[in-house]
């Protein structure tokens, strides 16, 4: 029930405003210019999946691990005081009091290593989806911060490993669907996607 819950929130933050846009550029970072049959895109864009899960799984079973320590630190008056206002702070930011986005410079490098890049190998993207999940928007902040509360109180690694990659898996799927079906099924951009981002 847990995986299936964060699975579901990972799809939700697919469709957010830092994150659908980034959707495509990644598309053609991954895939590249080359035309590609069906399998060998899925396999690519599943393997950049796979990747960024990875990393998440990892980060999961870390927090898992540390368990009791970890819940002991956590109800310490000031670490509380300290949590509730960064809660806070990122609250106000999926609220639109202030935008948490990729800087601008790192965007247009983004855009022009989609413009060069060609077909990747495997272990490439693969990694590539590791490296980003330490880089990814700034949308999933919060509600990866919970996620890792949730999993430290738990003090379950099993559970910590299973919900983070859930989460992580939701967030891939528009992307193995774009490199799959194409750009054609990725819904317009509007007003929708900053209601999704305040219910988060």
């Amino acid at each position: 029930a847990a995986a299936g819950i964060f699975l579901l929130l990972g799809l939700g933050l697919a469709f957010t405003p830092c994150m659908l846009p980034m959707y495509p550029i990644l598309s053609a970072i991954i895939l590249g210019r080359g035309s590609l049959n069906v399998g060998r895109a899925l396999a690519l864009s599943l393997a950049y999946v796979q990747g960024m899960a990875l990393t998440y799984t990892l980060v999961g079973l870390a927090v898992a691990a540390l368990g009791a320590s970890l819940q002991a630190w956590l109800q310490h008056p000031l670490v509380l005081t300290l949590f509730s206002l960064l809660f806070v702070l990122l609250a106000a930011a999926m609220f639109g009091a202030f935008e948490l986005q990729l800087p601008a410079n790192l965007q247009l490098r983004l855009h022009r290593l989609a413009g060069r890049s060609s077909a990747g190998s495997l272990p490439g993207v693969f990694t590539m989806g590791a490296i980003s999940a330490l880089i990814c928007s700034p949308c999933t902040t919060a509600p990866l911060s919970g996620a890792l509360l949730y999993v430290a109180q738990s003090g379950d690694r099993l559970l910590g490993a299973t919900v983070l990659d859930a989460l992580a898996l939701g967030m891939g799927i528009p992307l193995l669907l774009l490199g799959t079906l194409g750009p054609r099924w990725l819904p317009r951009h509007g007003l929708w996607m900053q209601r999704v981002k305040v219910l988060f």
